[in-house]
C-alpha cells in the first residue's frame, strides 16, 4: 500500500500518524501506473513517424511542430478554469487513452503520433490531480510501477510494442490496459477534487522533475535494447536486469528509508552523479559492457528517489504545510496553523508543463544529432536530464510535504510483486528457437545483404516482420544488415536486431557505429567460429559509421568471413567514402575466403567500387542494388538477385579455395 498525507513532519523518521486524509485507494496508484506504462509506449511509437516526417519535410520543420505539440501542458490551466480539476483529468488522461487505443487500430500516421504527444503532455499535469496528497515517495512508486509493468510488456512482444503490431495478442494487451485505466479514471472522477496548496513559483518548479525523469528512462535505464545493446547482454538477461533494477528502486522507496531530511547539496550531488552516468553510456563513445549495467541499476535507484523528493511540495494537500509552528514564551500551546488558501493548482500545471517541454528537449535534439550535428556531443542531453533532477529536487528538498512511515512489510511486497515479472525474461529465454545448424549443402551457403532503415517502413510505421519475411523469401543462411537499432528513438527503442535474429532462428553478431544502440549486424543459422567489429572516419558525415564480421562454419571444414558494413551517403561525401573504404580494406588485410556486403555507395560504379575491387581479389557479385556483395578470388558467387526493392541482394556463396 502507498502511504498518503499522513501529517508527518519533515527531516526525521516518521511517527505516529493519525488516520488519512486521503483515501488510500488502490484505483489511484493504479490509474498513476496505467498512464505512465500507456504514455511511454505513445511515446515510443510515435518516435519512428516523427523520423519519417524529418526525413521528409526537414529536421527544423518537424522540430519545430513536435515542440509546439509539447507545449499542449501548458493547457492545463486553461483546462482546469473551463472543466474544473475532473475536466482537465478526463481531457489528459482519457486522450491518452483513446490516442493508445487509435494506434492499435488505425495505421501509423503523422497526427496520430503528434496527437499522442499533445494528449501525453495534457496527462502530465493530471497525474498530479490524481496524486495530491500522496507523499512524493508514494507518487514515485506508482510511476516506477508503471514503467515495471512497461517493461515486462515490452519484453514479452521482444520489445517492439503491442501499440506498433497487429494481430490478436497486441489487440488483447491493449484492451486490458486501456481497460483498466478507463475503469481507475471513472472512478477517480467520482471522488472530490483534493484542495491544491497555495505554493509558490519556486515549489511549483518540483513538479517539472517528472519530464526529465521519463526522458532518462526512455531513454536508458527502462530500456531493455539499451542494456542489451550496451551491456553485451542477450535480451532476455538485459530485461531481468532492467526488472530486477525496477524491483529493487520498488522496493527502497516502499520501505520508507528516504524519509529523513534531504539537504539540498545531497540532491545536487546525486543529480550529478546520475547525469555523469547517464552521459557516460550514451553517445557515439558510450562506455560498454558492466559499466552501462552498474549505471542502469543505481541510475533507476537514484532517479527515482530524486523524484519523489522532488514532487513533495507539489503533491501537498491545501492546508498542509508540514513545518512546526514555534510556541511563543508562556504561552500554554501553539497558535493555530494557518491554512492555505488553494487555488494555486495551476502554477503546478504549469511547473509539469515545463518538465514535458524538457524531455521534448532531451530527447528531440539527442536523436537529430545524428542528421543534424549540435555543437556538443549528444551524451550532454542525458547528462543534463539527471543534473536538471538533481536541481529540481534540491529546491524542494527542505521544504515539507508528506512523508510515509518505514514499513519493511511493505517493501518486500512492492519489490517482491516487481521480482514476478522475471518469469518474463525467463520464458522468452526458454522458448528462444534453436539459432545453429550446418549448411545443407558443404561449403556453401546463402547469402543476402540488406539496409533495413531501422525497420521503418516508407509509411513511417516500424515493422520488423516485414523485414524477416523478405530475408525468408531469399532463403539466406546467414545476412549482412544495415541501419540497425538496438534501443533507437527513431526504431521505438526496440531491439530490432535481437527480434529479427529471435524471429528467423539466427544468432546475431552485432557491431556499434552511430553509438551503441546503431550499427550493423550479422545473422547466421551456420556456426560462428569467430567475430569482431569497428567504427570507420566520420570524415563529413553526421555521424560514425563502423563494420562488423562473422566467421561462419559452411561445412566439410571451411569456413567463410562474412563482413557487414555501411559508409556515409549523400553527393559531396565521396572523399569521406573513400577514407572509410580504405579503412575497411586495412582492416580487412586481405583474408581469403572474405565476403564484404552491404551499401558501400557502390550501385553507379564511381571511385568507390573502383577502389574495392582494385585491391586484392575482391570482386562484385551482380549489380541494381543499393547494397552490393564483394567476394574475395577463391569464393564463388553465383545465383544473384536483387530482392523486392533495391536495399536487398542475394547471393549463394561457394567456399572453392
Amino acid at each position: 500500500m502507498v502511504d498518503s498525507d499522513t501529517r508527518v513532519r519533515p527531516g526525521g523518521p516518521a511517527g505516529s500518524a493519525g488516520p488519512p486524509v486521503v483515501p488510500q485507494e488502490f484505483s489511484r496508484i493504479l490509474l498513476i501506473a496505467v498512464t505512465v506504462a500507456v504514455l511511454t509506449e505513445v511515446l515510443r511509437a510515435a518516435f519512428p513517424s516523427f523520423g519519417h516526417f524529418a526525413a521528409a519535410s526537414g529536421a527544423v520543420t518537424a522540430a519545430a511542430a513536435i515542440v509546439i505539440v509539447s507545449l499542449a501542458g501548458f493547457l492545463a490551466p486553461v483546462a482546469r478554469a473551463v472543466a474544473g480539476p475532473r475536466g482537465l483529468l478526463v481531457a489528459g488522461v482519457g486522450g491518452l487513452l483513446a490516442v493508445r487505443l487509435a494506434t492499435q487500430a488505425l495505421p501509423a500516421a503523422l497526427w496520430l503520433a503528434l496527437a499522442g504527444a499533445a494528449f501525453g503532455m495534457l496527462a502530465l499535469t493530471a497525474l498530479y490531480e490524481t496524486a495530491r496528497g500522496l507523499s512524493g515517495t508514494g507518487f514515485a512508486v506508482a510511476v516506477v510501477a508503471g514503467l515495471t509493468g512497461d517493461t515486462a510488456l515490452s519484453l514479452a512482444f521482444g520489445t517492439w510494442d503491442p501499440a506498433a503490431r497487429s494481430g490478436v495478442l497486441p489487440w488483447l494487451a491493449c484492451l486490458i490496459i486501456v481497460g483498466a485505466g478507463a475503469f481507475t479514471l471513472v472512478r477517480q472522477t467520482r471522488v472530490p477534487p483534493i484542495e491544491a496548496p497555495a505554493i509558490g513559483w519556486r515549489d511549483a518548479l518540483g513538479a517539472a522533475a517528472l519530464g526529465p525523469f521519463l526522458a532518462l528512462q526512455i531513454l536508458v535505464l527502462a530500456s531493455p535494447a539499451f542494456a542489451a545493446s550496451s551491456g553485451w547482454l542477450s535480451l532476455p538477461v538485459a530485461g531481468a536486469v532492467v526488472l530486477a533494477a525496477q524491483a529493487l528502486t520498488l522496493a527502497f522507496l516502499s520501505s520508507g528509508l528516504a524519509v529523513a531530511a534531504v539537504p539540498g547539496g545531497v540532491c545536487v550531488f546525486g543529480g550529478a552523479l546520475l547525469g555523469v552516468g547517464a552521459g557516460a553510456v550514451t553517445g557515439r563513445y558510450g562506455l560498454t559492457g558492466v559499466v552501462a549495467v552498474v549505471v542502469v541499476v543505481a541510475g533507476q535507484v537514484l532517479s527515482a528517489w530524486l523524484l519523489a523528493v522532488a514532487c513533495r511540495v507539489p503533491l501537498r494537500r491545501g492546508g498542509y504545510r508540514g513545518r512546526r509552528v514555534p510556541v511563543p514564551a508562556g504561552a500554554a500551546s501553539a497558535p493555530p496553523r494557518p491554512r492555505d488558501l488553494g487555488g494555486r493548482a495551476w502554477r503546478i500545471d504549469l511547473g509539469v508543463a515545463v518538465g514535458g517541454l524538457l524531455a521534448t528537449l532531451i530527447l528531440l535534439p539527442y536523436q537529430a544529432h545524428y542528421t543534424e550535428p549540435l555543437p556538443l556531443p549528444n551524451k550532454v542531453l542525458p547528462g543534463a536530464a539527471g543534473i536538471v533532477l538533481g536541481l529540481l529536487s534540491a529546491i524542494a528538498a527542505a521544504r515539507g510535504g508528506p512523508l510515509p512511515a518505514r514499513s519493511w512489510a511493505r517493501a518486500l511486497g512492492a519489490g517482491g510483486g516487481a521480482l514476478v515479472l522475471l518469469v518474463v525474461p525467463a520464458a522468452y529465454a526458454m522458448t528462444a528457437p534453436e539459432t545453429s545448424r550446418t549448411a545443407a549443402q558443404p561449403g556453401t551457403f546463402r547469402l543476402a545483404a540488406y539496409d533495413i532503415d531501422q525497420a521503418v517502413d516508407a509509411d513511417g510505421r516500424l515493422d520488423p516482420e516485414a523485414v524477416a519475411r523478405t530475408i525468408e523469401a531469399q532463403h539466406a543462411d546467414v545476412v549482412a544488415l544495415q541501419s540497425v537499432g538496438r534501443g533507437w528513438p527513431l526504431s521505438g527503442t526496440a531491439d530490432v536486431g535481437s527480434w529479427l535474429a529471435r524471429r528467423l532462428g539466427m544468432r546475431l553478431v552485432w557491431g556499434p557505429a552511430a553509438d551503441q544502440q546503431y550499427g550493423n549486424a550479422v545473422l547466421s543459422r551456420l556456426p560462428v567460429k569467430a567475430t569482431g567489429n569497428g567504427r570507420l572516419p566520420v570524415g563529413a558525415g553526421p555521424q560514425a559509421r563502423g563494420y562488423v564480421w562473422a566467421r561462419v562454419d559452411a561445412g566439410g571444414g571451411r569456413t567463410a568471413d562474412v563482413w557487414s558494413v555501411d559508409v556515409q551517403h549523400g553527393a559531396g561525401r565521396t572523399r569521406t567514402r573513400l577514407a572509410e573504404i580504405g579503412r575497411l580494406l586495412q582492416a580487412w588485410s586481405g583474408a581469403p575466403h572474405t565476403v564484404i556486403a552491404g551499401n558501400l555507395d557502390t550501385a553507379n560504379g564511381g571511385p568507390e567500387a573502383d577502389q574495392i575491387t582494385g585491391q586484392g581479389d575482391l570482386r562484385a557479385a551482380g549489380g541494381g542494388a543499393v547494397v552490393s556483395i564483394f567476394g574475395t578470388g577463391d569464393l564463388g558467387l553465383g545465383d544473384t538477385v536483387t530482392g523486392p526493392h533495391r536495399s536487398v541482394l542475394a547471393a549463394t556463396v561457394r567456399v572453392v579455395g
